[in-house]
């Protein structure tokens, strides 16, 4: 099983979902932008986004991480979960 966020509590009102998983990862260096979209069991499309100071040191730190033991996609979940991005969760599952 891929890596994703399991959810504390189902998250939107038609077809809750009750996991999401990483879809898609932008990292804009020029712009200083990180968007995330996530894709949720229920089939809802979550977006976060970091800019400016706060997106540049997270970049700094992707590139910087040894993803041995911490995958991109946990890293991503995590830092949105952390920054109130994502609804209450913990990350289960492997890196693909």
């Amino acid at each position: 099983m891929a890596e994703q966020c399991d959810l504390t509590s189902a998250f939107g009102a038609v077809a809750a979902s009750t996991s999401f998983r990483v879809a898609s990862l932008l990292l804009d260096w020029e712009g200083a932008r990180i968007a995330a979209k996530f894709v949720g069991t229920g089939g809802h499309r979550y977006g976060a986004e970091w800019t400016d100071a706060p997106a540049t040191a997270l970049m700094v730190a992707l590139n910087k991480a040894n993803l041995t033991s911490n995958s991109l996609h946990k890293r991503v979940i995590n830092r949105a979960l952390t920054d109130g991005k994502l609804p209450a969760g913990s990350v289960t599952g492997n890196p693909d």
